[in-house]
């Protein structure tokens, strides 16, 4: 796995391994909308699967022709994959929500085989798009517009680093209570 991802992995494994899988589904007092870490994890599966099948569809059919950088995805763009800043507050796609994958409650080590597992798998079809492709634009995000595979690395990353934040956040709680 590249470098960049499995630096992501190996930060989640101190703070997931010890927890119970009753602990991985707890929310903070009175913040029931935020999400377990349960939930921060099959969200960043999601993600993972979600850019998975674009990869896929990429090797089968060639990097889409008419992928262009929209107007609205330019600021986006500079902001996150360019200075490396995910703003706060932004919502998660339906489609990339956690309650989209019914997962059985599952402990911290379990969910580390699986965030390990789905991201060597995303960034193996990166490698194959890389080594057929080059440094060709790859597939659009929704909201930063056609990515390279080291952007899509970049952006993975930062994702991942953005979720771990919010899991040290609720280990907090966790650990106080």
């Amino acid at each position: 796995m590249h470098r960049e991802l499995e630096r992501i992995v190996e930060k989640f494994v101190p703070e997931l391994q010890w927890l119970s899988a009753s602990q991985c589904q707890q929310h903070p007092p009175r913040r029931a909308e935020s999400w377990s870490v349960q939930q921060n994890v099959t969200h960043l599966v999601l993600t993972y699967r979600s850019t998975v099948q674009l990869l896929e569809r990429c090797l089968a059919q060639g990097p889409a022709p008419s992928d262009r950088l929209a107007l609205g995805q330019i600021a986006p763009r500079l902001l996150v994959i360019g200075l490396g800043i995910f703003p706060r507050g932004a919502k998660a796609p339906e489609f990339v929500h956690p309650d989209r994958l019914a997962l059985p409650a599952e402990s911290g080590a379990d969910l580390i085989v699986l965030l390990r597992e789905e991201l060597a798998r995303m960034d193996a079809r990166l490698a194959e798009c890389e080594a057929k492709f080059g440094g060709s634009a790859l597939g659009s995000h929704f909201a930063f517009g056609p990515l390279t595979a080291r952007q899509w690395r970049r952006f993975h990353a930062l994702h991942g680093q953005l979720h771990l934040r919010q899991v040290k956040s609720l280990l907090r709680f966790i650990r106080m209570n």
